[in-house]
């Protein structure tokens, strides 16, 4: 006879609590099913609560002016590969991960919130380089003295390959723009002050044409999204929906680690973020958590089950190879795969309700004790 599913129960042992099938003769053929989450989190954690500090809300806000940042390849579908530096970013953090030696500055100190975003392009050799931000400051003037400021630190840091200032054809006069030899081909830069904003952008190349013509394209479309852009919320809550509370938790929370990202945030870690962005809004989702796992809440127990198969999908990784479910949860979905980089990895996959975990891990074990407990955590919610 089939087995018959009863109230959810999570116990001490990990265990979920079945009816027992059993055969004619009365002998049970099946006990309960016991989960291996290994050591991984499995009841859920305290509310998030507020940001409590001008930084960590500088950080909510960079992460909310995420949804307002364009995506590479809309900027040329060229660059197909996400790639750091992908991230918010706040005067406490500074900008060393993008430029060198700037954090010291004087106009650092106007600084309030930013994100970036990297691509490259993995059909070519990787002959392209792209990175991308947006950086918010104290008022007009001091996003103009920024610009000035950012643009001399490229000027100066281009010891071995010396940079000059230039004008991008079609950009606005406004445009503060660099260009300077790289080991195998061209760079161009540009930081364009836009009321208390600087949008930047930098493009690396053989082709020194499409360098200029990429921070151009940069420019247009994001100043086409910040134009409509609503004001970036103050809301101090780290959590509004308590999603983060069934999340396994991580040790880092910066960047876009330990945070309840929105979609268009979301997609820009992609390597298609129109497509993933198209995919997201198809599936209704609302809000992606980066944690221990990836926690993505989609509109309904429909739409989770349908965008589970989308991300699933595995038909264009010729490094993707399917492997076994965890222990008792047949309907997670299990991949071995490599990294963009050649490394080894595993990933599985769940819908539970309305929510999609994505975890992965070093090792196939690990990334289904991960989903393993992620299926407990979401139950509870």
């Amino acid at each position: 006879m089939a087995f018959k599913r009863v109230a959810l129960t999570v116990t001490a042992g990990l265990s979920i609590a079945l009816l027992s099938a059993c055969s004619v003769d009365g002998t049970p053929t099946r006990g309960p099913v016991k989960l291996d989450t290994g050591s991984y989190q499995t009841t859920l954690g305290a509310p998030a609560g507020d940001a409590t500090s001008e930084n960590e809300l500088n950080r909510l806000r960079g992460l909310r002016l995420g949804e307002s940042i364009v995506f590479h390849d809309e900027v040329d579908p060229v660059l197909n590969r996400g790639a750091m530096p992908t991230y918010p970013v706040t005067n406490k953090s500074g900008l060393a991960g993008i430029f060198t030696d700037v954090d010291d500055e004087p106009f650092m100190k106007t600084l309030r919130y930013g994100f970036s975003v990297g691509a490259g392009a993995k059909d070519d050799g990787n002959d392209k380089g792209y990175n991308h931000a947006v950086f918010v400051f104290t008022d007009s003037a001091a996003a103009a003295a920024a610009a000035d400021g950012l643009r001399d630190s490229l000027l100066k840091s281009g010891d071995t390959n010396p940079r000059t200032p230039t004008q991008v054809p079609g950009a606005p006069a406004e445009m503060r723009a660099v260009t300077g030899k790289t080991v195998g081909g061209t760079v161009t830069a540009g930081f364009t002050p836009v009321g208390d904003k600087v949008i930047y952008t930098w493009a690396d190349a053989k082709d020194a044409a499409w360098t200029a013509t990429t921070v151009r394209v940069s420019y247009e479309k994001q100043k086409a999204l910040l134009d409509t852009m609503a004001p970036i919320s103050d809301d101090k809550r780290i959590d509004p929906d308590g999603l983060m509370r069934a999340v396994l938790p991580t040790k880092t929370k910066s960047g876009m680690s330990g945070a309840v990202l929105g979609p268009h945030t979301a997609a820009l870690m992609f390597n298609s973020p129109a497509k993933g962005f198209a995919d997201q809004q198809k599936a209704g989702v609302s809000a992606v958590v980066m944690g221990g796992a990836t926690v993505i809440k989609t509109g309904s127990e429909g739409q989770a089950k349908d965008y589970l198969a989308e991300i699933t999908d595995r038909s264009t990784d010729p490094t993707a190879r399917k492997a076994a479910s965890p222990q008792d949860l047949s309907s997670a979905k299990c991949y071995t795969t490599k990294s963009t980089f050649g490394a080894d990895s595993a990933e599985c996959y769940l819908a539970v309700g309305r929510y999609v975990v994505e975890a992965d891990g070093d090792d196939l074990k690990d990334a289904q004790q991960k989903v393993s407990a992620e299926y407990l955590l979401l139950k509870q919610l």
